[in-house]
């Protein structure tokens, strides 16, 4: 059976050793996703890639999958031209692979354009829900405005819709009602096993990775630094964005702002830190959690995404319903004092997450969805 996945997936990890989380990559499940299908024999695997670099289509064998480079331009241009030559690009590929199933990733690029060009069985699994993250005001832009205008079109276009986390599903069902989904989890790199959780018994420290932005509710953890300048813990900052403005104007020396780091200098903070932090507004299922989950961390977080379904309030961690500064100091400076706490709940369910996250159960997840649907399928339609 044959499969064609559109997804943007980063075509320098096949040149190169995979190390998971930096090097701009932004889905950093799907190479792991690759990697754990190297030994399958059940489906012909193709991925599809968009790639600005090529000028004709190229195609390249590893991992014992195939993977097409497909000639694009400017993502501006081509959307203002209501996503056409992405159409055409994917139904040429698509009548060279006569895939019996389509696999799309994401509503905010461009690769639901595939499913317009094809009648078979296919798949739209969501990285992110714009209509929901748009509410926060923080994804401004006309780019936006298309991607958020077409997410209800290619919902409805897809055969069957993935999300990682439950909220994701809930999303969904509130855009189309009614919708087929299901529910399958993105796993952790395998770098990330190997991680010793060891924070300094003197040295408390508060995490946060991601986007520095109102969506990712920085702007709350500012006005609590901002509060309370007395701090007896440091809060660490790795990411960018324009909340970061905001973070180095309090001039705290207890606050540091790292930008974007490697993958093993992300790793050697959420080793040393105490907890991490996630304030955000809306995030189907961010990988910082998993991770800290994989690692040992416990971690203080929203109730506003899948995120939350990793956090058992007073267990390995607390959910915070409110967007009072006040609200997330209590927690955080709680858990910054009490030291053995940190470790009990670093503890907690650690082993549960360190399965669950597996990349090889997402790898299983999703070639039983496919040879589901192209056993239904009856005959390859492209």
């Amino acid at each position: 059976m044959k499969v064609a996945i559109m997804a943007q997936f980063p075509l320098a990890v096949l040149d190169s050793e995979m190390q998971g989380r930096g090097g701009g990559q932004l889905a950093t499940w799907l190479p792991q996703l690759a990697k754990a299908w190297e030994q399958q024999t059940e489906c012909d695997i193709h991925w599809c890639v968009l790639d600005r670099t090529v000028k004709s289509p190229r195609s390249v064998r590893k991992w014992n999958q195939t993977f097409h480079s497909i000639p694009s331009g400017s993502v501006s241009v081509d959307m203002l031209l209501g996503r056409w030559p992405q159409r055409l690009g994917y139904r040429r590929v698509l009548r060279d692979i006569c895939p019996d199933v389509l696999h799309c990733w994401g509503t905010e690029t461009l690769h639901g354009a595939a499913l317009y060009e094809f009648d078979g069985p296919s798949i739209l699994s969501m990285q992110g829900v714009i209509t929901t993250c748009a509410k926060t005001g923080d994804l401004k832009g006309w780019r936006w405005r298309l991607f958020e205008h077409w997410e209800p079109s290619s919902i409805r276009r897809a055969t069957v819709v993935t999300s990682e986390s439950q909220w994701g599903l809930d999303r969904v069902a509130e855009l189309v009602p009614g919708k087929p989904t299901r529910k399958i989890e993105y796993g952790v790199f395998q770098s990330y096993y190997d991680i010793a959780w060891q924070p300094a018994a003197d040295a408390p420290r508060v995490l946060f990775v991601g986007g520095l932005t109102r969506l990712k509710g920085v702007d709350i953890l500012a006005r609590m630094l901002e509060r309370h300048p007395g701090r007896r813990w440091k809060a660490v900052f790795v990411g960018d964005g324009y909340v970061g403005q905001s973070l180095s104007a309090l001039n705290d020396p207890m606050v540091e702002i790292l930008g974007s780091l490697t993958t093993s200098q992300v790793q050697e903070q959420m080793a040393a830190a105490w907890v991490l932090v996630h304030p955000s507004r809306a995030d189907t299922s961010p990988n910082v959690v998993k991770e800290a989950r994989v690692i040992g961390l416990p971690v203080v977080a929203s109730p506003h995404g899948g995120h939350a379904e990793y956090v058992c309030d007073g267990v390995d961690g607390w959910i915070v319903d409110s967007e009072d500064p006040d609200a997330w100091f209590a927690k955080l400076d709680a858990m910054c004092a009490d030291y053995d706490l940190c470790r009990r709940m670093g503890q907690a369910r650690h082993e549960h997450f360190r399965s669950y996250f597996r990349p090889q159960k997402t790898a299983d997840a999703f070639l039983s969805l496919y040879q589901s649907l192209g056993a239904h399928n009856g005959s390859r339609s492209a």
